[in-house]
């Protein structure tokens, strides 16, 4: 199953949701359990092979805003452009830091 959502808090994320699997709970009412999980992509620096950490709000329109720690230090652009990387697909977007 398949879905499409917009996710807006000003300005607008494009979602395409996926059900890869399901299972039957053993979970009784009132118990608390986890019903969904978003694994974070694994997502390289635009400048070397290390995991992206940092990503640049001026670069990220050009597919070169990822970055690692190392890289994220002699960035052009300066600190002040960089947000974290958080697991959502709002990561870069409008000042978003989880």
């Amino acid at each position: 199953m398949r879905l499409n959502y917009e996710y807006d808090f000003g300005s607008t994320t494009e979602l395409m949701v996926k059900v890869v699997s399901e299972f039957k709970s053993n979970i009784k009412t009132g118990e608390v359990g986890i019903l969904a999980r978003n694994d974070p992509p694994q997502i390289k620096c635009s400048k070397c092979d290390h995991l992206a950490t940092r990503i640049c709000t001026e670069c990220i329109y050009e597919d070169a805003g990822w970055l690692c720690d190392d890289c994220a230090e002699d960035h052009k652009c300066g600190e002040e452009m960089l947000l974290p990387v958080v697991n959502s697909p709002r990561t870069g977007v409008c000042g978003y830091v989880g």
